[in-house]
Formats: C-alpha cells, structure tokens, sequence
C-alpha cells in the first residue's frame, strides 16, 4: 500500500519514483526491470537508472537480472520499531495474552490516517496471514483500526475518509460513512469492536483502543482468529474483559515509557 503525506505539491518526483521501485520490490519479493517496469508504469531506463543508484548505496542487491530488497533496511525498521515506545509497552502484555486465548494478538497504532502493525504475538493456534509487523491497514476495515477511529476527533476521522476512502476487502467492509459513524458510536459505548470478516474472509476480530490520560489514541490491541473459533471464546474465554486488561495494562506501561 502506497502511503501519501501533506506538501504533494512540493514533492521531489526522483525520490517518489525510487520509494516506489522500492515498494513494488517488497511487494513482489524480487523482481526484474520488466516487472517492475509493469508494477510502477515507470519506462524501463528510468527503473534501470534507479536501480543502479539504489544497489550502489546498498539498498537493493543484484541476483542475475532479478532485484530484491537488502539486508541493510533491516536497520531501519529495527530502529523505528524500538524507537516507538508502544512496541515496548505491548510486548509483555500481548504475549501474555495470546498464550492465554491461543490466538494471534495484534498491536497496532495510527499515522498518516492509516494503521500498522507494530508487535505481533503467536498464539498455539494462530491462523496464517501475511499480516506481520510493518503491514499498513484501512483504519474502517480492522477492528484495532475502528477502535482507533472511535476515539479520533470526528473531524479527523472526515479527514481521513477524505484522504483515503472506504474500500471494500470483502462483502462485510463498512463502505458507507454514516454506518461507519454509527458503529464508532457503538464501539465508545460498549469499550470494545467486533470485525466480522470485514478486512480477510472467514476472519473475526476483537479491538480494544489504547488510550493516554487526556485521550490520544496511542493504539490499539487486536485478537484475531477464525470465525468459527472465535465467536465461540469471546463468550466462552470472556475475550471482552481480558483485551481490556491487556490494553489497560499497556496504558500503563505508556504513562512510564
């Protein structure tokens, strides 16, 4: 997903093309000039050219004609994981979670009006998912993501239905605004939200917002799993008041980072 800031008139259009050769590497997981020539619209000597300025700083590595990201981003985002104090607060208590439920259990916090992930914890019966530390997400399409908006100045979440639209991913995504408002309505009065298959089919979520003191919305703190299994536990494991004790607790956490 291609992420878009303020100042688009002001942008540098070498640097937008590189960050998207970038992009598309990651998304394609290597890839030749051709491909990426296809992925970006981009002509091919304009993608050779970038390329090669981007190997000769070490950003990218040459096997053959295909060109994969290196190893040396892996510095980059280390640093800004641990440089965001939430992955610090979250890492105890979500692990605890979801060796508790046996689910995987998301943290996650807003930028630019979109979610990331920013710490993950396996559970013994994680499903499998591309969705991993670094993922961007829809903020109206996740249950961490609409916990999130709940707590936002209704302004600021006009702001980013502006910038950003409400894309379906499945039948379930919310598309319409006034039934977004509506559920984020909801979500303030019962704590928590629920995600029926709105962001992957056949997938259920619970959210819970990670807030400070005077209301910033830090994050939030998400367990997903399959449907069948997980409407079951949110009665029969109470996932309702245990996500909002692992969300206190990284509230916690916050106020001493």
């Amino acid at each position: 997903m291609g992420t878009t800031g303020e100042g688009e008139g002001n942008r540098i259009e070498a640097v937008v093309k590189a960050l998207d050769i970038l992009e598309a590497l990651w998304q394609a997981e290597g890839a030749g000039v051709t491909e990426l020539t296809e992925r970006t619209g981009l002509a091919k000597s304009t993608v050779h050219a970038h390329l090669t300025t981007l190997r000769s700083k070490g950003y990218v590595v040459q096997d053959g004609d295909e060109y994969r990201l290196s190893l040396r981003l892996l510095s980059f985002g280390e640093h800004v994981k641990h440089a965001e104090p939430l992955y610090a607060a979250s890492d105890a208590p979500i692990a605890d979670l979801s060796e508790r439920v046996g689910e995987r259990v998301f943290c996650s916090t807003h930028q630019n009006g979109l979610g990331t992930v920013i710490n993950v914890s396996e559970g013994t019966r994680s499903f499998t998912s591309d969705i991993d530390v670094g993922t961007h997400t829809y903020l109206h399409s996740s249950a961490g993501g609409k916990a999130m908006l709940a707590h936002l100045p209704e302004e600021r979440v006009d702001e980013i239905i502006d910038q950003w639209g409400l894309p379906a991913f499945t039948d379930e995504t919310i598309t319409d605004r006034e039934v977004l408002f509506d559920e984020l309505a909801t979500i303030r009065d019962e704590g928590v939200t629920y995600n029926r298959g709105e962001y992957l089919p056949g997938i259920s979520a619970i959210g819970a917002p990670i807030l400070g003191n005077d209301g910033t919305v830090f994050g939030a703190v998400t367990v997903a799993g399959p449907h069948h299994r997980l409407e079951n536990e949110w009665e029969e494991h109470d996932l309702r008041t245990q996500l909002l004790s692992t969300a206190n607790t990284i509230e916690v956490n916050m106020m001493f980072s």
